[in-house]
């Protein structure tokens, strides 16, 4: 607001369109005692921290309030999830954000003959009850069982360097019945693999008719079966167009924070009473053995409600390392399926 300057006598017009403007710049101002409305017409309440970093602070359109770095990132708004990074930051001297990353994780595996000594839950070749991981990249092909399938399948996993540092990669690959295919990427770590989309309306693609693997193919395979059985890093079973395995890698530029586990009894059911169900983790870069992430669970065989875990706080595995979840029954088999559901944060 800018007044003109007094006249050298009294002017009431002079006077009147003072007023008249100080009356309007007086209904912009917020008041003591009455509410304050801010929003619409690019209005925005900014917050300034101790270490002069500007928050803008506004309602979306889902009317959740959120909060914004002015120029950067949304912070969320989960204190549970701020706590976690703020853990990251302290120990491992790493700048996270979930927001930054945008991309929330959910693995999922089944092992339908779990018994009394831990198994991964997934699916491996024939009697492999836990994956044999690699330290260099020799996981180069996917090949199936079945002539037939002739689809393009997606294979997600990780290649590593010579320190130990993993990074994530996508590819696909097209199957050639039971001949062997090259992938273009060699890999250390095979995650997830799934049939990927024709791109032609109408037109899907089939599900497996064999079983789909991917493997390192140092030892060859027959009728398209790998001839080493821990070989195979990851599976497509016969019918299904998904791979069924919770465990994965978290690379050199990611950090995953865990907010639940579940386990279940599938619809194979089981002899043993109960199942005991663990989330592990192993730091890759620095020679690290498998360690217990949080408690185990138990999941009891007559029971048809999943069990699950929600930890508070929220369990944090580190960059570069591997995560699978294990099981093991008191006695004989059971048929299990387990989860595990968290939030990527991106290293800043």
């Amino acid at each position: 607001m800018r007044l003109q300057n007094p006249a050298p006598s009294y002017n009431r017009a002079q006077e009147l369109e003072r007023n008249r403007t100080l009356e309007l710049a007086d209904t912009q101002n917020h008041k003591r005692g009455q509410d304050i409305e801010v929003g619409g017409n690019d209005e925005r309440l900014i917050l300034t921290d101790d270490n002069g970093i500007r928050y803008e602070v506004y309602v979306d359109t889902s009317g959740a309030l959120q909060v914004a770095i002015i120029g950067g990132a949304l912070v969320p708004n989960d204190f549970n999830v701020q706590m976690a990074e703020a853990e990251i930051l302290d120990t491992y001297g790493d700048t996270v954000s979930v927001t930054a990353k945008k991309k929330s994780l959910h693995k999922f595996g089944a092992n339908e003959t779990v018994g009394t000594s831990f198994e991964t839950v997934a699916q491996f070749q024939g009697t492999t009850a836990n994956e044999t991981y690699v330290s260099t990249n020799i996981i180069d092909s996917v090949v199936s069982s079945s002539g037939s399938d002739t689809q393009t399948i997606t294979i997600e996993g990780h290649t590593i360097d010579g320190s130990g540092n993993l990074t994530f990669v996508s590819q696909d690959a097209t199957l050639t019945g039971q001949t062997e295919v090259t992938l273009t990427t060699p890999l250390a770590r095979a995650n997830r693999m799934f049939i990927a989309a024709s791109g032609t309306f109408d037109s899907p693609q089939a599900a497996a008719a064999g079983n789909i693997s991917v493997y390192d193919n140092t030892a060859g395979i027959t009728s398209g079966v790998p001839n080493t059985a821990a070989a195979t890093k990851c599976m497509i079973i016969a019918g299904e167009a998904q791979s069924q395995k919770c465990a994965t890698s978290i690379s050199s530029t990611d950090y995953l924070i865990v907010t639940g586990i579940e386990a279940h009894v599938g619809e194979g059911g089981g002899s043993a009473a109960y199942v005991l169900v663990r989330l592990e983790k192993r730091d890759v870069f620095n020679g690290g053995v498998w360690v217990p992430v949080g408690n185990d669970i138990t999941v009891v065989i007559d029971t048809t409600s999943p069990s699950s875990s929600s930890p508070l706080p929220y369990l944090i595995v580190p960059k570069n390392h591997d995560v699978r979840v294990r099981a093991k029954t008191n006695a004989n088999t059971a048929d299990l399926h387990a989860e595990i559901s968290g939030f990527l944060a991106a290293i800043q």
